[in-house]
């Protein structure tokens, strides 16, 4: 992963110049090429000159006075800003109206467990995945959702990460703190870092750099391990609301947390899986609520090298964060809209399925009781069931219960399991294509 850095800053009184000259010559001051991009200098060098400028480098200068005119200052040491572009409102204002007008009418409210539990699940697996973790999707969902314990250790990078966004929204309404920074780092680490001591602290030593995986090329080297603990105070004070003293829409201040995290990379190990931690804590933490429900490390995974490559612009373009917020508000709006194509399939197979359901009952397969278990089933993938809760909630016996149960397992539309000396029938999660299947 390379990027090209940007030509040497102009001296101030040239830049002035450049800028009065072409100002003066009918080119109004903008921080975007004319297609409305906000690029970086290794887009900009291989653009057409504009007209107006004697070569791309002139251009280049141009762009980053109107650019630096329009910045927001960062209370960060390294004195990040962003430039509030059009864009970047457009797609904020988006995010907002998905928030408040579109998850009703996707019925998603409805099922939230079911949506929470898979969104909690999906983005432990991305999150863990992106640092290396090796299993498929069915192995660890089954090891989550069954309560199972991690045989290896990528899928106990998995289910550390799944701990710590259950802890995420259990303390969503507290202020951070270094505190709870080290002990959500504690969870996503557990038994899953090399060194155990280095679990819920700060890295002792400087040993570490950010290196590319292909070329093994230094691409980052973090700060000083003693800056870490004024720089965590700094990062929590501003992830509160605390600075600076002019507003910032809360999902601009969690990306901004994501960035500064991750280029503190404060831990020996675990800071990916942190920082994304991270970014769900302030987002929900400011009532975007919508957000449990979205798997954004699934979108970043598809995406990798685009996500490195937001890191590499910020910090060779004097920590300008624009190019981060773009690349993260990209990855947003289409986790959202994963959301939503997601609810709008489950909800037409849910249709399908409870019609093809009608094929059991016109045949006999079915008697009124199991039908309503599958009808139940259909909308709770993964719901339990017991001989005793159904011989309970039907009014009958145990013998008749039983048989109800084990029908279904017969038929495949059940899963049966033994939990302790009792047995259980569980609702799989491929019920819809089961159906489908029935001849």
């Amino acid at each position: 992963m390379k990027i090209a850095p940007p030509p040497k800053p102009l001296p101030t009184k040239e830049l002035v110049e450049l800028a009065v000259e072409k100002t003066r010559s009918g080119v109004m001051p903008c921080v975007t090429d004319k297609k409305g991009r906000y690029s970086h200098w290794d887009k900009i060098r291989h653009l057409e000159i504009p007209e107006a400028f004697d070569d791309i480098e002139q251009y280049w200068h141009f762009l980053k006075f109107s650019r630096v005119g329009q910045q927001k200052t960062l209370p960060f040491t390294e004195m990040f800003s962003y430039v509030l572009t059009d864009d970047i409102q457009k797609n904020i204002h988006e995010i907002d109206s998905q928030m408040h007008g579109s998850v009703e009418s996707k019925n998603i409210g409805n099922n939230k467990e079911r949506y929470i539990i898979r969104s909690l699940m999906d983005e432990a697996i991305s999150s863990s995945q992106l640092e290396g973790a090796a299993t498929t999707r069915k192995v660890a969902r089954d090891m989550l959702k069954y309560n199972k314990e991690p045989e290896d250790y990528s899928q106990r990078m998995i289910y550390n990460n799944y701990q710590a966004i259950k802890f995420i929204d259990k303390h969503k309404t507290d202020d951070l703190t270094p505190a709870l920074v080290l002990e959500l780092h504690k969870i996503v680490t557990d038994n899953a870092i090399d060194n155990p001591d280095d679990a819920g602290r700060l890295r002792q030593d400087d040993d570490i750099n950010v290196v590319d995986n292909r070329t093994g090329s230094v691409l980052h080297r973090p700060p000083e391990h003693q800056s870490l603990p004024d720089r965590m105070k700094v990062l929590c004070d501003f992830a509160n609301g605390n600075a600076p003293d002019y507003f910032i829409h809360p999902i601009i201040r969690a990306i901004v947390i994501h960035f500064a995290l991750a280029y503190d990379h404060p831990f020996a190990d675990g800071n990916g899986r942190t920082t994304r931690a991270l970014f769900y804590w302030v987002v929900l933490k400011n009532n975007y609520w919508l957000f449990q429900y979205i798997t954004l490390s699934t979108y970043i995974k598809k995406a990798q090298s685009q996500y490195g490559e937001s890191f590499l612009m910020v910090e060779s373009d004097n920590f300008d964060l624009t190019y981060f917020i773009n690349s993260q508000l990209k990855f947003i709006n289409q986790a959202i809209n994963g959301l939503f194509d997601y609810a709008d399939n489950k909800q037409h197979e849910q249709k399908k399925a409870l019609e093809l359901l009608s094929a059991y009952l016109a045949d006999g397969k079915l008697n009124s009781r199991q039908a309503m278990i599958i009808q139940h089933s259909i909308k709770h993938l993964g719901e339990v069931y017991t001989i005793e809760g159904h011989k309970i909630s039907q009014n009958i016996g145990y013998a008749t219960a039983k048989l109800d149960l084990e029908k279904l397992a017969k038929l495949g539309l059940l899963q049966k399991s033994k939990r302790g000396r009792a047995f259980i029938f569980i609702a799989p999660n491929d019920l819809e294509q089961r159906i489908k299947a029935y001849k």
